[in-house]
C-alpha cells in the first residue's frame, strides 16, 4: 500500500464491538476491507489515545473521526487513502494589467504534484463530457511555477488533508498580497469576500402563533 510518508506505516483505523485484540486476530484471519486483507502486521494501540470504551455509537463515531484526522495530519496513510496535498505559486504574464506591484501570481492547491497540476492548467481544453479543471488565468497567462516563492512561503509543504491545504492556500495568498504582489487565488483571492447574506426584516410577521 502507498504511504504518504516513507517513515510512517499505512494504517487501518476503525471501530469495533470486540476487543482490539480479538478484532486484530479476525483481520489477520482474512476479515476486513479488501485493501488491507493479508497485510495486517501489528496492533498499534499506542496510537490510540482512548483508554476506555466509547459511551455509545455517536461517541464512537466522533472518536474515530478525531483519531483519523489527527493521524492523517501527522502523515499516516489511513484506510487506503494516501493523498498528499500541495500548495503552489505560478508566475502570470502581467501584459495589459495595471498595479501588479512586485509581480502577478496565482496561488493554488492540488492533490497532484505542482508540476502535474501546472501541466493540466496549460493543456488544451478537454472535450466534453470531461471536466475542464484548468484555471482560466493560468491557462492564458501562466509562465511557470515560482519555486523561490514556494520555498520561501512554506518549506514544509505538502500537507495531508484538504482542509489544511485550503487554509495554507489562503495563508499563502494573503502573505503574497501583503508582500506587494497582485494575487489570483480563486475563492482565496485576498479581498474577495463572500456575497452578503440577506438579512431577515424585523417588521415581517412571525411564523409562530
Amino acid at each position: 500500500m502507498t504511504r504518504r510518508n516513507a517513515n510512517l506505516p499505512h494504517l487501518y483505523v476503525a471501530n469495533t464491538v470486540d476487543t482490539p485484540e480479538r478484532r486484530f486476530q479476525q483481520l489477520q484471519n482474512g476479515k476486513g476491507p479488501e485493501f488491507a486483507r493479508g497485510k495486517h502486521v501489528e496492533l498499534r494501540q499506542d496510537l490510540n489515545p482512548y483508554d476506555a470504551p466509547a459511551d455509545d455509537e455517536l461517541d464512537a463515531a466522533d472518536r474515530l473521526k478525531r483519531l483519523v484526522r489527527a493521524l492523517t495530519v501527522e502523515g499516516y496513510a489511513i484506510n487506503g487513502i494516501s493523498t498528499i496535498w500541495y500548495t503552489y505559486v505560478v508566475d502570470l504574464d502581467p501584459t495589459g494589467m495595471t498595479d501588479v506591484g512586485k509581480g502577478y501570481v496565482y496561488v493554488g492547491q492540488t492533490s497532484h504534484t505542482p508540476e502535474a497540476r501546472y501541466a493540466i492548467h496549460k493543456a488544451l481544453k478537454p472535450e466534453p463530457p470531461a471536466k475542464d479543471l484548468r484555471s482560466k488565468v493560468v491557462a492564458k497567462r501562466g509562465l511557470g511555477l515560482n519555486y523561490e516563492l514556494m520555498t520561501k512561503l512554506s518549506p514544509s509543504s505538502p500537507v495531508y488533508t484538504h482542509q489544511d491545504v485550503l487554509t495554507l492556500e489562503k495563508t499563502w495568498a494573503k502573505k503574497l498580497h501583503n508582500m506587494g504582489y497582485r494575487v489570483e487565488a480563486g475563492d482565496a483571492t485576498p479581498g474577495r469576500e463572500a456575497p452578503p447574506q440577506p438579512q431577515q426584516r424585523s417588521d415581517l410577521p412571525s411564523d409562530h402563533t
